[in-house]
């Protein structure tokens, strides 16, 4: 089922009436076959909707889909041969097509010649007329076989697809993160009490128990996170454990996540007693879903017994004898009642304040589906995602209701039905996407840019008219987030990284059944005899890659997923000759350092993926993969060349060679018409710039209209530049990247030559004004390009991201200011820059930065002075005046590595709703006061000449680390939480320091924040909530109970302390009382 037979046969009726209309099809002589095929595929089609909606509960009709969908993939091969052997047949002729502007296939697709003497190999005209005949028998017979299945006569509700009014597209990533309701409330505050009650022994087990889908997962995180679990056990460890791994490699992953490090280590007994050694203080571990309680007996038990710490181990397992076996404390996860089955339903579909009135209107209706869903939150979900759909209307509601679904016993396994529904909601294209999702080992991130490739690689994705496949593939993607079947990273959101919960993923392996196939990683599968593999996953390759014998056999391959196999080392040539019908082929992670040549032979190859491989050469017949769309080689260390035949790839969309070291790319990617994304690509020779035409220049951009993503580098080796980038209407995000600055060993170069150069260069590249993100890096330039200091409003009224990085001899930023739409500002590296003043803002501008959020300042080594222009030095002083609005939106502000910097400008105060300030490494920074927007952290870090942090009275979270010099720390009304490293690391510590460290302890302006105080000046201080110090063993004995320090901590709600090693700590619990420490243990 992972070819949705409806969805593949509307795309074949349309390939197949473009072909019998052309003169391909005339020259083959097949034009009479073809027609009746078409019309035959058309009464077939007819019934295919309904059989996908009957093939689960009928096996007669579940065998006639199989039938249909095998002859559906033998159509799609035929086509792709006539179109590569038509356009093989046309290079042969002479011909005036040279001179025209389409490439090579797609001539052949739309050709006005007479190509009936292109086709001279007489076998293949015979062969191909045989093929297409043989299939027009096959169809007929199914046909026929279809007036036998009285399972296709009978009606069915319309789908949303096919009612068309009530389907509404989800075309915003809304993520939401739902913990609702008493009942997780009440579990989560038991099992927490439990857990820090425990018992006599040294290491407790708890577990969470319950079917898939009902919540334990998120019971266990709501536990992890808890702020009491936080403060009790300071090393916290999260394992999802994968249905299949080593001992060693479960011992390397416990130590990482509690913050060791040994993964040179290979031994099991060195790496038990690394273990050992981490855990060297309070500890929670939660692993889960836990399938298998072995190792557990036979590796941590004993481990953790024999440590010295005490801890606790969560666990979460369907299977209560697993936890019983590990003798556990058991928590039975309970369903879901109505009314926060209800809350969570109403806070996933309403995406608006203004749709609370239509939601409310449908209660009863809500309540009603939530009972179908039996208590599990996971159903609940995927429900809403089919509500969110549509519109919020009580009638759209009721539809999902009545739905036949849920009263038909569709599935012969074991899955709620609200998966069902769901899945059958979805469009035909849209199911077969969500289906490929499977074939990803389970909590692997799964990128949308990969499977949007491949997605578009297996035909999945239709084609329509001034809408390019991978927007409409990405708004998919979104879909099936937005519809909770997919679960989003989000840590990861810019990425669009995404995961499949376990109970989904079951479901739709259940699903693809008789198409897929599993190997490694503890996954299993088995095929049907009545159909072919199509798609193999293979997990943990090693040696030579094998395929199972079925797959060999059939020769019917599709999509050839790797994953985790970073030793497999070879493809040999008879593992390629099996692969004939092969659309996707990732490699990507392997140890693999070649291809064989008979690469070539997967002339049907749309997506190849050798990212991150040990790959050195590519073989030239590569160029014979005339279908290719996309072609990863990032990140591949011993890769330098590229064969010429790189530049016949004609149907090439997606060219990747970022961070690999190539010396030039052969000329010719210009003839790459249908490309749309390119990135890494090298401009100019490495070896012998006088042989620049070897390497691929600026002007062969111009006739790249399509793209949408490039990266460029090595800008200065090109002659010129001038229109490099016009003629480019859809780009959305350029990489600029020039030269790297010469490291160790390389041959010295003329400085003012470099300058020139790359002044000449950069400037005759003008961006188009679609441009959303812009990165400009290693400009070797004095002055900054032109199209970037003049009317920026203008050329750049759409960007959003601007990173410049690495520009070493520009004096002066441009107007960045006059942005009108950015949101996000990094500069880093400019060395020259000694000051930045108004003219940043940009001349007689009313507003600065007018949408900026977030700007990150960093490695400016030689920057000193900051203004934005609101000094003065006298009454006609002709400086520009500031803006009447100075970054109305800043909300973070990153100073990194800026050791010259003397002040923050005049005029931070004025900045109206700032959130965050990070200062770190600003060593001529003296003092950081004034700023009352500021409200919720300052963090600083290393700054060696800071004095004094005042007058921030909205402050609420303050960090220091590393700042020997501070003396005066006032005036912070607001402050609730406090975190120090105090002493400093620093070794330029003052005489006077140590005397006050040694005989005080803290330095002085501490007292002043952690005691109470009554008033200062005409205002009430709030004394700290919460106190975070990281410290001297000495200084944290000095902070006990009776201690010379214990007048300050006894003072505030709730402390956290440690020493520096992180051994010894010190908890304190004001209200309710709570003191724990182990620093007596650690003395001994």
């Amino acid at each position: 089922m992972a070819m949705i037979a409806d969805a593949f046969m509307k795309r074949s009726i349309a390939a197949l009436e473009g072909f019998v209309g052309g003169e391909l099809c005339a020259a083959l002589g097949v034009r009479g076959d073809a027609e009746r095929l078409l019309r035959t595929m058309a009464r077939v089609g007819g019934a295919l909707a309904v059989a996908e909606r009957r093939r689960a509960a009928d096996l007669k009709v579940d065998a006639w889909v199989a039938e249909v969908k095998d002859l559906l993939y033998e159509i799609d091969d035929v086509a792709d041969l006539c179109a590569i052997e038509g356009a093989k047949m046309l290079e042969e002729i002479p011909s005036t097509s040279s001179s025209s502007s389409s490439s090579p296939s797609s001539t052949v697709r739309c050709s006005s010649f007479g190509l009936f003497s292109c086709f001279s190999c007489r076998r293949f005209h015979h062969e191909i007329g045989l093929r297409i005949r043989d299939l027009n028998e096959r169809l007929k017979e199914i046909d026929e076989a279809k007036a036998k299945l009285p399972a296709l006569m009978m009606p069915i509700s319309p789908s949303s697809e096919e009612t068309g009014d009530s389907f509404r597209q989800i075309r915003t990533l809304d993520v939401k993160f739902s913990v609702v309701g008493t009942q997780i409330e009440k579990a989560s505050h038991s099992l927490v009490n439990s857990m820090l009650k425990g018992g006599k022994k040294k290491v407790e087990l708890f577990a969470i128990v319950g079917a898939g889908g009902i919540g334990k997962t998120t019971l266990a995180r709501k536990i992890y996170d808890d702020e009491r679990i936080a403060d009790n056990f300071p090393i916290r460890v999260w394992l999802r454990l994968p249905m299949s791994f080593s001992e060693v490699d479960l011992l390397k992953e416990v130590i990482r996540s509690a913050g060791g490090d040994c993964w040179e280590v290979e031994s099991k007994d060195e790496l038990i007693s690394c273990f050992a050694s981490v855990l060297s203080r309070r500890f929670l571990i939660v692993l889960d879903d836990v399938r298998n309680p072995d190792k557990w007996e036979d590796l941590l038990k004993d481990s953790l017994n024999d440590g010295v710490a005490r801890g606790r181990i969560l666990i979460t397992t369907r299977d209560v004898n697993v936890a019983r076996s590990m003798k556990a404390v058991v928590h039975t996860a309970e369903k879901m009642d109505t009314e926060n089955g209800w809350t969570l339903l109403r806070n996933e579909v309403s995406a608006a304040d203004s749709e609370e009135e239509a939601i409310k209107s449908a209660k009863e209706v809500g309540i009603k589906l939530v009972e179908k869903c039996d208590g599990l939150p996971l159903a609940i979900k995927v429900v809403t995602g089919v509500l969110r759909s549509r519109e919020k209307r009580r009638i759209e509601w009721e539809k999902v209701l009545k739905s036949e679904i849920w009263s038909t016993n569709q599935l012969q396994e074991d899955f709620p039905q609200a998966l069902y529904l769901a899945y059958e909601d979805l469009p035909s294209n849209l199911k077969q996407c969500f289906l490929y999702c499977s074939l990803y080992p389970r909590d692997y991130p799964m990128l949308s840019s990969d499977l949007i490739q491949c997605w578009i690689a297996e035909g999945f994705i239709p084609t329509h008219n001034n809408v390019l496949m991978e927007d409409l593939a990405e708004e998919y993607y979104r879909e099936l987030v937005g519809r909770n079947l997919l679960q989003p990273d989000l840590n990861n959101l810019d990425k669009l990284s995404s995961t499949m919960h376990d109970v989904i993923r079951s479901f739709v392996e259940f699903l693809i059944r008789d198409e897929t196939i599993f190997v490694g990683g503890g996954r299993r599968s088995s095929i049907s005899p009545l159909t072919k593999p199509r798609r193999v996953s293979i997990c943990c390759a090693e040696g030579n890659l094998e395929l199972p014998i079925s797959v060999k056999q059939q020769k019917s391959l599709r999509t050839l997923l790797l994953f985790d196999s970073i030793n497999l080392r070879a493809i040999e040539d008879e593992f390629i000759q099996t692969l004939g019908c092969l659309r996707v082929f990732d490699l990507s992670n392997t140890a693999i350092e070649s291809l064989p040549s008979s690469i070539g032979d997967l002339v049907h190859l749309r997506y190849l993926n050798l990212d991150k491989t040990n790959i050195k050469e590519l073989p030239s017949l590569i160029g014979s993969l005339v279908n290719l769309q996309t072609l990863r080689l990032e990140d591949c260390q011993f890769l330098h060349t590229l064969p010429k035949s790189i530049t016949e790839l004609f149907e090439l969309r997606r060219l990747c060679l970022a961070r690999t070291p190539l010396s030039h790319v052969p000329k010719g990617i210009g003839n790459l018409r249908h490309i749309n994304y390119l990135s890494g690509l090298v401009i100019g020779h490495e070896i012998n710039q006088n042989e620049y035409s070897e390497g691929c220049g600026l002007e062969e951009l111009q006739p790249l209209s399509e793209l949408r993503y490039l990266q460029l580098e090595k800008l200065e080796r090109a002659p010129s530049g001038a229109k490099a980038l016009t003629n480019k209407p859809f780009l959305k995000e350029l990489h600029l990247h020039g030269k790297a600055p010469a490291e160790e060993g390389d041959e010295p170069i003329n400085a003012e030559a470099e300058v020139q150069q790359s002044e000449k260069i950069w400037n005759q590249i003008s961006p188009p004004p679609t441009i959303e993100k812009l990165l400009i890096r290693y400009y070797s330039g004095g002055r900054f390009p032109n199209w970037i200091t003049a009317s920026l409003d203008k050329s750049f009224p759409h960007l959003s991201y601007l990173e410049i990085s690495s520009c070493r001899f520009c004096t002066r930023l441009p107007p960045l200011g006059l942005l009108p739409q950015l949101k996000y500002l990094l500069i880093s590296e400019a060395e020259a820059v000694i000051a930045v003043g108004a003219e940043l803002f940009g001349a007689e501008a009313e507003a600065a930065f007018p949408k900026l959020e977030v700007l990150t300042i960093k490695h400016m080594t030689n920057w000193q002075e900051w203004s934005f222009g609101l000094e003065k030095e006298a009454p006609d002083d002709k400086e520009k005046e500031a803006p009447k609005l100075l970054f109305p939106c800043l909300r973070s502000l990153d100073i990194r590595l800026c050791p010259k910097l003397r002040a923050l400008p005049k005029g931070l105060d004025l900045v109206p709703n700032l959130k965050t300030l990070h200062i770190e490494g600003a060593h001529n920074l003296m003092e950081i006061r004034d700023l009352p927007s500021l409200t919720d952290l300052l963090s600083v870090k290393n700054n060696k000449g800071l004095l004094r942090i005042s007058d921030i009275t909205s402050l609420q979270s303050l960090i220091i680390d590393d700042c020997s010099k501070l003396k005066h720390v006032d005036r912070l009304n607001s402050l609730q939480h406090l975190s120090l490293v105090y002493p400093p690391s620093t070794e330029t510590f003052f005489f006077e320091e140590l005397v006050i460290f040694w005989s005080v302890g803290f330095p002085r302006w501490l007292s002043g924040l952690l005691l109470k105080q009554e008033n200062v000046g005409s205002t009430v201080s709030r004394s700290v909530r919460s106190f975070d110090l990281r410290c001297s063993l000495p200084l944290l004995r000095s902070c006990l109970e009776g201690g010379k320090n214990w007048q300050f901590i006894r003072q505030v709600p709730e402390v956290r302390a440690a020493s520096s090693d992180g051994k010894a700590f010190l908890r304190y619990s004001k209200s309710p009382r709570k003191y724990e420490t182990n620093v007596g243990s650690v003395d001994r």
